[in-house]
């Protein structure tokens, strides 16, 4: 390095000049480009932000920080991420082949240029206008990587740039050759998570920086232009022609003998790998490094995009993503933050056992990754906060594959109250708003291949009718729809998505728990949607607070929307024919809805009450037909024992209505009327328009006073009216009667598509199916064609009949103890 010192030395009174004439031909270039008006004030901005970095230049500066440390809501450490020991080492302590092997093969001229290469600048600038503005930056110097490694991130822009530039040529006015090139080699990133050259040269030939041979250090500077491309593990071929080009330019630049070089050519690359006792990674890690980098994206500028209307729009922003993605995911690995998280070890420890508990009935093994073939996943978001508290990703805690939130699968019919029935109600529609269930050409079928003619579409939700979901969703159209899953950051939306089958779930490539918990937040939290995510605060360099979470929130539903959804959701379980009417928790009011895949791929249960909101899914991670897999039987049971564990103590508490709710009186069709039927719905203030004001102008002359004859006419249309509401509301009294509730509150008067005797004989072999069941039999299977008997009898119009059928499913009721009034 004596050498290094002394030709530092020399050139040092010809740096200033060198450094003067590099600015001045850059800004020249840009002149002569005629853009220096259009680009001086990104030259300014990259000039002060340059000189805020510099400012806060200090001993420490150049060293990298300690690890990566996660911390629970209680700051205590869920995890130390801690790849490779990062070690700061002198030059002296650095083998000399790695300072020539870098000086020759990334800045020959490094030793006598002022910070920058002035002609490579130049034909940069040059490139970047006659390219129209693209980026196309490269052949930075050692200087000026050293800028970009410690200051800057890895963004491809003008202002990255040109800020690069500014901090190059000031280190170079700061420190010697020999120090920025001790920098250098410090920092710079060699893959698997080795940041400088000491925790390289370890992790690889496990021998420290000082004792590389020529041909080692060779290696190693040339992995760090491309880490991924010339990894010594995955690509050794790759990583011996860059090891010989790096050997190639330090025979040319005499830094080396021909002897020297034609050994380490010939040698085999070796390597000793020497492995880190790592922090292993498991499910809150992932996810909080996930929502970490997410962060920094945004707060960096990245503009997040989930609506496409275009395939090749779509992949243009995911290119996009993926390299800010990775470029943050990095930084985090790095180290030196400390991140601050909502995560609660306690809620996190039951729900990882309700999951695996859940599913420990299946047991079968995939001998190609030694993982469970039955999966799930679950999170649970406190509704007071917003934050995430819990988040599971599968069976145990050793997967490092986080289903929450990397895994996209079909929703079913859990995707209808975000998707089809909230957005409805945006335009109009209310609970008891009538829609023919029919046989749709070419269009989705009931489960059971049932239909009940005009439905309420809060019966249609308790009871999972597709058709229903499918008419209205089309009546809103499926763009409208998607938009607001894309309000509420869905991020697997593809424009072939834009079709009427995504009403019940059919996704080009689905959606995550994650997302769903997002969507169900929204509607209990009065139809504003915050951005999951369990990261509070981040802060670098332990005092240094880069970010704080403020929950920003954007209404998607209005409040009325989202508690007349909220409404009915609470009918799927606390009814006794809803799809989740297993699923009550004592003490508590909840709300949900169940998700099936066709051929019972995919099961969900998303659901909540006013404390927390728990989203579950299982299933086989390649999709496959599961036996008993229903949104309301693993997925669902999963989500009651958790739910049930953190709600205990807690006194029930309702969901809040909103002041905007009203209560209208609704005719026979479910339309909002001014007489008093006896019937009342909710609807949404916001769903009546004012009446006209506008003065109509037929006769100048005063209005007439009434007559006593049309006094007494209109006295009499009154009583007339009082009777008839008399009579609907006696009429009301006897459909509520207990034993008839299935046939004539839901299903009297329906147009079902079957013949009378169609109906008796399906009554009878549903009703002998559940005589043949006994206590042994799985509770689900009970449970549904229990349901099914009910609905078959309810159905058949012979009194007589129907009277056997009840009495009937009555005796199996009493045999097999179940709950619930027929």
């Amino acid at each position: 390095m004596d050498e290094i010192k002394k030709i530092s030395r020399v050139k040092q009174f010809f740096r200033v000049s060198l450094i003067s004439i590099a600015a001045l031909i850059v800004l020249i270039t840009i002149v002569l480009g005629g853009l220096f008006l259009n680009y001086k004030t990104m030259i300014d901005s990259a000039r002060e932000e340059a000189f805020a970095k510099e400012r806060t230049i200090n001993d420490t500066t150049f060293r990298r920080a300690g690890s990566t440390i996660i911390l629970d809501k209680d700051n205590q450490q869920i995890a130390k991420l801690s790849l490779n020991t990062y070690k700061y080492l002198s030059l002296a302590e650095v083998s000399e082949y790695v300072s020539k092997g870098y000086i020759a093969v990334e800045d020959r001229d490094f030793l006598v240029e002022g910070g920058i290469n002035y002609k490579g600048t130049i034909k940069a600038a040059l490139l970047y206008i006659k390219n129209g503005g693209k980026a196309t930056f490269g052949g930075s110097t050692i200087t000026q990587q050293v800028a970009k490694n410690v200051f800057l991130t890895q963004d491809r822009t003008l202002l990255r740039k040109l800020t690069e530039i500014f901090l190059a040529l000031d280190l170079a006015k700061r420190f010697t050759k020999p120090q920025i090139l001790e920098f250098y080699v410090n920092n710079c990133y060699y893959g698997d998570g080795c940041y400088g050259i000491e925790s390289a040269s370890q992790y690889f030939f496990s021998k420290s920086a000082l004792k590389l041979s020529l041909a080692e250090a060779a290696t190693l500077c040339g992995v760090s232009n491309n880490p991924s491309l010339f990894n010594p593990i995955v690509n050794p071929e790759k990583t011996t022609l860059r090891r010989n080009i790096v050997l190639s330019e330090m025979l040319e630049q005499a830094m080396i003998t021909q002897e020297q070089y034609d050994e380490s050519k010939n040698t085999v690359l070796k390597l000793t790998i020497r492995k880190p006792m790592a922090t292993s990674e498991n499910y809150m890690t992932s996810y909080t490094i996930d929502c970490t980098a997410r962060a920094l994206m945004e707060q960096d500028g990245f503009r997040f995009q989930y609506i496409f209307n275009t395939d090749a729009e779509r992949k243009s922003y995911v290119a996009m993503y993926k390299e800010a993605y990775f470029q943050r995911d990095k930084d985090i690995r790095r180290g030196g933050y400390t991140i601050h998280t909502s995560l609660d070890l306690t809620k996190q420890a039951l729900l990882q056992a309700s999951l695996d508990n859940g599913l420990s009935d299946f047991t079968s093994i995939n001998p190609a990754n030694n993982k469970y073939e039955m999966q799930g996943a679950a999170v649970s978001i406190d509704n007071k906060t917003g934050y995430v508290v819990a988040i599971v990703g599968g069976r145990g805690d050793t997967d490092i594959f986080n289903r929450a939130f990397l895994s996209f699968r079909q929703p079913g019919s859990s995707i209808k109250p975000v998707l089809d029935y909230a957005p409805a109600f945006e335009l109009g529609y209310h609970p008891l708003s009538k829609i023919t269930d029919q046989p749709l050409p070419n269009g989705p079928k009931n489960d059971e291949n049932m239909f009940f003619g005009p439905v309420t579409i809060r019966w249609a939700t308790e009871m999972s009718l597709n058709t229903v979901a499918y008419q209205v969703f089309n009546k809103i159209k499926p763009i409208t729809g998607l938009a607001y899953l894309g309000n509420m950051n869905y991020a697997g939306i593809y424009p072939e998505d834009n079709n009427p089958i995504a009403s019940i779930g059919g996704f080009t490539n689905g959606v995550s728990p994650v997302e769903q918990a997002g969507g169900y937040y929204t509607l209990v939290n009065g139809g504003y949607f915050t951005q999951p995510s369990c990261v509070t605060k981040v802060d670098y360099l332990e005092q240094n607070t880069v970010y704080k979470n403020t929950r920003e929130k954007k209404q998607v539903y209005s409040p009325e929307s989202a508690y007349m959804m909220t409404d009915i959701l609470k009918g799927v379980i606390s009814t006794n024919y809803g799809t989740g009417h297993n699923l009550k928790i004592d003490g508590q009011i909840v709300a949900g809805k169940t998700g099936t895949t066709e051929g019972s791929k995919d099961g969900w249960f998303c659901g909540y009450s006013a404390y927390y909101t728990t989203v579950v899914w299982s299933g086989y991670d390649i999709p496959a037909t599961v036996d008993n897999l229903f949104g309301s039987s693993y997925p669902g049971h999963i989500w009651l024992d958790y739910m049930t564990k953190i709600h205990e103590g807690l006194p029930e508490l309702d969901f809040l209505k909103p002041p905007g709710i009203v209560y209208k009186n609704i005719d026979e069709q479910g339309n909002p009327t001014d007489f008093n039927t006896g019937r009342q719905d909710m609807f949404s203030e916001h769903s009546f328009e004012k009446p006209d004001t506008k003065k109509q102008v037929v006769d100048e002359k005063p209005p007439k006073e009434k007559t006593p004859e049309q006094d007494k006419q209109l006295l009499e249309q009154d009583k007339q009216l009082q009777e008839q509401n008399r009579q609907m509301q006696e009429q009301d009294k006897q459909l509520q009667e207990q034993n008839r509730q299935m046939r004539d509150t839901h299903l009297q008067d329906k147009q079902i598509q079957y013949s009378e005797l169609q109906r008796e004989q399906e009554a009878d072999a549903t009703i002998s199916k559940l005589e043949s069941l006994s206590t042994n039999s799985p509770q689900e299977t009970i449970d549904s064609v229990y349901l099914e008997a009910k609905l078959r009898a309810a159905i058949v119009n012979d009194d007589d009949k129907y009277t056997s059928y009840m009495n009937r499913i009555r005796a199996v009721q009493k045999a097999l103890e179940l709950s619930g009034s027929i």
